[in-house]
């Protein structure tokens, strides 16, 4: 097998907005950083906007207070309130690479409202915003010569002596093993909405981040909450898992049943003030209930819209909807929840540190900041905020209290991990890894989705077992191969964390809803699951939230 070694201050694996912008801190900190990713598993592109307290009749405070409704009160609360306080630094340091926000006549920023927030807190660029500042980013990145590794997927951290040196990974254009020495690594891998057969995610956004992390020793919270898009399309197919804002039902957008009726009020809901978590509970329950459309969903009907508002503000979702042989301001998609956003990741402190020595982590490949909920527009807020923050003190890491690394203790855990990667590129069975992927997707849809209960989830746990038996008879006969198997080792190991997590709580908060608890206790579960490997053994204690 071919070899490639790089050395680098500090390590960012994800090439996102999270990433890039915790690149762009640590290289304005004077480190050599090197950021790393698998091609096209980038979703904040679809970022519309940033919830961000700067406008005259808001506040930190009142932005906080949202975060912790939204949340149902298990966020970190010190996490949610750097969210709240920090994430208005954001705005200047955007504004001097040249993003441009869109404006009020008197100056002020122009704020869409979302869902779950108190007041209009999302401040954009048209509804580009993701997509014009990753490029933004990117190019000062590239002036302030920080090294892009793209089409490569980290699959093992370093750990010796307790504390990340680096990591492994594989080159997916010619099949290397490649190693990366760092003083700091950085995950900003984005979530795992790809685990699931319909999702708003790309491809390859499987819980890279949180099976490394976890092999690596960190600590994990949240890893119940996975949040759904309510309205994603759900035909014509070149469309599918694609969201259209729920901030457009705050203008009077609504959606529709089967039988052309609202539906959602029926479930004691209301286009002001919902959350994601509840609009999805309450689609998914009409479309069980027999009052869906051909394609499973609902009507999403825009039609009452001003035309500038969908054709012009929404380009991103109607440009693509309409090159798929739908105008969507004259005829309502048919729409459904979508796996979205895992609200829980790897366990960090204010300074984006996990628990694990020399290892940091931003965006989704992070938890705690969300609880139960995220409210709408707060990811884009987010990856931003916490992406400067891992990278600022990952830099402090490198720079003043990593440890030099013997060389002979470096090449011998690079050795073990090129071990393991030769078993699985040697795996010469009779299934295709895509077959066990298509299995293990369709498990996670039937038996941890929206609608979970016990039966079910230890039914998941007992089918995983098999999924992951039947790898040792999988055909790896290439590069593609090779990637989908570590890929799927890390969905397993996820879907363990969803399962355990889910059988543990026994209630429904936010997004998360067990038919077999459907009531929120607060008096048994403000509280959080943290995930950890102990002794080669996943083990899942519940804590008071902080």
């Amino acid at each position: 097998m071919k070899e490639k070694t790089f050395q680098c201050d500090v390590l960012v694996v994800g090439v996102g907005l999270a990433g890039s912008r915790a690149a762009n801190e640590a290289a304005r900190g004077g480190a050599g950083v090197i950021i790393v990713g698998k091609s096209g598993a980038v979703a904040s592109t679809e970022v519309m906007g940033f919830n961000i307290a700067v406008r005259p009749e808001d506040s930190a405070q009142t932005y906080y207070e949202d975060l912790l409704r939204g949340g149902n009160y298990i966020n970190n609360k010190e996490l949610a309130w750097v969210q709240a306080e920090e994430s208005r630094g954001q705005v200047p340091y955007l504004e001097s690479l040249g993003f441009e926000f869109d404006k009020c006549e008197d100056g002020t920023y122009h704020a869409q409202h979302p869902i779950g927030s108190t007041c209009p807190r999302l401040i954009h660029q048209k509804a580009i915003s993701g997509i014009k500042a990753l490029s933004l980013i990117r190019k000062d990145n590239a002036e302030r010569g920080v090294m892009e590794h793209m089409d490569v997927m980290i699959t093992d951290l370093i750990r010796i002596d307790g504390r990340v040196v680096g990591a492994v990974g594989l080159d997916l254009v010619d099949g290397a093993f490649v190693t990366y020495q760092a003083g700091a690594v950085v995950l900003s891998t984005g979530g795992c909405g790809r685990m699931y057969p319909v999702s708003t995610y790309p491809e390859g956004i499987v819980g890279d981040g949180y099976a490394i992390a976890y092999r690596a020793g960190a600590e994990l919270v949240d890893m119940e909450f996975l949040q759904y898009e309510p309205c994603c399309f759900v035909c014509p197919e070149k469309i599918m898992g694609m969201p259209i804002p729920t901030t457009m039902m705050m203008k009077g957008a609504k959606l529709l049943n089967g039988e052309g009726n609202t539906f959602i009020e029926n479930y004691g809901l209301s286009e002001e003030n919902v959350q994601k978590g509840e609009l999805s509970r309450a689609m998914a329950a009409e479309i069980a209930a027999g009052r869906g459309l051909a394609h499973g969903g609902v009507l999403y009907d825009l039609r009452m819209l001003p035309e500038d508002m969908v054709k012009i503000e929404h380009c991103i979702f109607y440009d693509p909807a309409l090159a798929a042989g739908i105008d969507i301001w004259k005829e309502p998609p048919e729409v459904a929840p979508a796996a979205h956003s895992c609200l829980g990741g790897v366990r960090i402190g204010t300074r984006a540190q996990s628990t694990v020595p020399g290892l940091y982590a931003s965006g989704e490949a992070a938890g705690g900041v969300h609880g139960a909920n995220r409210l709408g527009g707060s990811s884009g807020a987010e990856v931003l905020t916490f992406g400067a923050i891992s990278g600022r003190n990952a830099v402090r890491w490198a720079k003043r209290e990593a440890e030099a690394v013997s060389d002979e203790a470096f090449t011998q855990a690079v050795e073990a991990k090129k071990q393991r990667c030769g078993e699985l590129s040697g795996l010469n069975g009779a299934i295709p890894v895509s077959e066990l992927t298509d299995r293990l997707r369709l498990l996670v849809h039937e038996k941890v989705g929206i609608l979970r209960c016990e039966k079910d989830l230890r039914d998941a746990s007992a089918e995983l077992n098999k999924v992951e038996a039947a790898m040792r008879d999988a055909r790896v006969n290439c590069t593609a191969d090779l990637k989908d198997i570590f890929q799927l080792e890390n969905m397993i190991l996820n879907a363990r964390m969803q399962v355990m997590c889910s059988l543990l709580r026994e209630e429904s908060r936010g997004v998360f809803y067990r038919t077999d608890y459907p009531e929120r206790d607060d008096a048994q579960w403000i509280k959080n699951n943290i995930v950890s490997c102990t002794e080669g053994t996943m083990t899942v204690k519940t804590v008071p939230c902080q």
